[in-house]
């Protein structure tokens, strides 16, 4: 039997490897329209959004990521538009007096699903995913790549054995080419440990003459990432 010196460690190690709240960036809607953002002085967001009928609606995002669905938070707006960070798929981007980020951010993480606007939080440098391309491997390229969170390898630590995240921690990038003029989604790829990397061998009718990455930004703490992208021209 484990001694309760053990024991008590194995618990807190357990509880440094569940996030807190949230599962990531936040999914508030979909298919949204002309979205807004406001943070008051307590540090909870409200976002507002009109949908495809040209509906009005809200949720309030609280502290802990909890969302409460049409309702509006009290009190003033404290953020202002920021240029300190650049992010991609931005809706909107700002910044509270504490230096934390607010963001919403719209693309089509599913390859036949919405497309869906997503909240995150954070301080510091945003997710960063790095994509390249090597020839020639079967007579065909890879796309390679890498992601982080301020230096630190975005994994998980539980999968299915066809790459599917089982834990709040691991994440699949989303690989397009660009074919015929247009983006076309490949597959999800999962990040592996211990660096974060990942790789897609590019099939004949998968070549394009660039290729693009989107992921979904982690949830360390209170922390919400923000989604991130990268791109690489074919090697071939």
């Amino acid at each position: 039997m484990p001694s309760p010196r053990l024991v008590a460690l194995l618990v807190v190690l357990a509880a440094l490897a569940v996030p807190a709240g949230a599962s990531a960036s936040i999914k508030i809607a979909s298919n949204a329209h002309k979205a807004a953002l406001r943070v008051n002085a307590n540090g909870v967001a409200t976002v507002y959004w009109r949908t495809s009928s040209g509906t009005l609606r809200t949720a309030i995002v609280g502290r802990r990521g909890k969302i409460t669905w049409g309702k509006t938070a009290p009190g003033r707006d404290i953020s202002h538009p920021t240029k300190k960070v650049r992010i991609p798929m931005k809706v909107v981007l700002r910044r509270t007096p504490n230096g934390r980020f607010w963001a919403l951010q719209d693309w089509r993480r599913l390859k036949t699903g919405p497309r869906e606007l997503r909240l995150s939080r954070w301080r510091g440098k945003p997710t960063l995913l790095e994509l390249w391309t090597f020839c020639c491997k079967w007579d065909s390229e890879v796309v390679r790549g890498r992601a982080t969170y301020h230096g630190k390898p975005i994994v998980g630590y539980k999968s299915t054995p066809q790459g599917v995240p089982l834990d709040g921690l691991g994440r699949n990038v989303y690989i397009d080419s660009m074919r015929g003029g247009k983006w076309k989604r490949l597959m999800g790829i999962l990040t592996r440990k211990p660096e974060g990397r990942f790789g897609l061998w590019i099939r004949d009718g998968w070549r394009g003459s660039s290729y693009r990455g989107r992921i979904v930004g982690p949830n360390w703490g209170r922390m919400l990432g923000p989604d991130a992208q990268g791109w690489a021209k074919s090697s071939l």
